[in-house]
């Protein structure tokens, strides 16, 4: 991780929008998930906490407190998820059961009671489950369009046609692994330095990645306490002034930068106020940084490329440019549905004028 001096595209650009004035969530018709809490306002985590899920089922008693040391718990969710998901014949794509860890870990009810929730989504059937997966990720990209884009092979399974037939019966079994080994106890507070105790898309990524697909990629899991060694080397002595950009050019998930906000945090700065580049040739590894950025409150200035510093060129640069598309689409979208529900009241309010 080094001090990158220069100005960022994305950063400097005052045509992305800000993300405090992001255009309010359009409303969602819910043929099936009835008792769904409502969507959160469209900011960067930490959100106010929502209403506690009517449908949850303390009776059936699967969720159990993480105690302990938050990384062996990230390995220990990792190990359970892995096995759940070959055990119940998932398939070779490890996108899927690491997006179903992913959506758990974005679900927007937030502070102490949110673990209570484990047991509602346990309550689901296969349709409503796979709904409110598709609903977390359509409330993150109108908030966040930029890293959800970036995240997509984490989702884009979920517009699948024709899935395996053991598909919805192995992301059962890994929703159930997740949450009864301590999910949400470790990224469900409403407190980012809470949230940010540990990399469990990491830990998945690095349990459930084959030994030969590693090593075509060159990939390297730093463990989590040498990171955090690393990042008090680096910043304990350094000037920490808001404002100034860091830069990680093979960053896989984003462990090093996890380590460096908590770090921030303990000095009492805000890591929102920092900005944020990372690249990686894994598109999974990238895929998590992303949603690791939202889970860690990294702020609005992150960057996140993926591809091969080596050969790609600036990647940065290519990013940052794909980030603030990313921006215009979301907002294009939103005219186009204001501009439909305008059409509509005026129909309606001319068919009640010709009555």
């Amino acid at each position: 991780m080094e001090n990158a001096m220069s100005q960022l595209d994305l950063f400097a650009d005052t045509d992305a929008p800000d993300e405090a004035a992001a255009p309010p969530a359009p409303a969602v018709i819910r043929r099936n998930l009835a008792d769904l809490p409502p969507a959160p306002s469209p900011t960067t985590i930490p959100v106010q906490p929502l209403t506690k899920p009517t449908a949850v089922k303390s009776v059936l008693g699967h969720y159990r407190p993480s105690l302990g040391n938050p990384h062996e718990t990230a390995f220990t969710i990792a190990e359970a998820v892995s096995y759940a998901w070959h055990h119940a014949h998932g398939g070779s794509g490890i996108e899927v059961p690491m997006g179903v860890v992913a959506t758990l870990a974005l679900w927007p009810l937030r502070g102490p009671d949110a673990y209570l929730a484990a047991d509602w989504w346990l309550s689901l059937d296969d349709t409503d489950l796979h709904t409110a997966f598709r609903e977390c990720w359509a409330r993150w990209w109108i908030t966040r369009p930029d890293l959800i884009d970036r995240a997509t092979p984490l989702h884009k399974w979920l517009e699948d046609e024709q899935p395996l037939p053991t598909r919805p019966r192995a992301i059962r079994a890994v929703v159930e692994a997740a949450l009864t080994n301590g999910l949400l106890h470790l990224t469900s507070s409403d407190d980012a330095y809470h949230r940010s105790a540990t990399d469990v898309m990491g830990a998945v990524l690095a349990i459930m990645r084959s030994k030969g697909a590693h090593d075509a990629l060159a990939e390297v899991h730093t463990p989590p306490e040498v990171a955090e060694l690393m990042a008090r080397m680096l910043l304990d002595d350094m000037p920490l002034e808001p404002g100034m950009k860091f830069d990680e050019p093979a960053g896989g998930t984003g462990g090093l930068y996890r380590a460096a906000a908590q770090v921030m945090r303990e000095k009492n700065l805000d890591p929102r106020e920092f900005g944020w580049s990372l690249t990686d040739i894994d598109e999974l590894a990238a895929a998590g940084a992303a949603v690791n950025a939202i889970i860690w409150d990294l702020g609005p200035n992150v960057v996140i490329a993926c591809g091969d510093t080596l050969s790609d060129g600036n990647l940065i640069a290519k990013a940052a440019r794909q980030a603030l598309d990313s921006f215009k689409r979301r907002d294009e979208l939103h005219s186009q549905a204001v501009f439909l529900a305008t059409l509509q009241k005026v129909d309606a309010l001319v068919r009640r004028i010709a009555a």
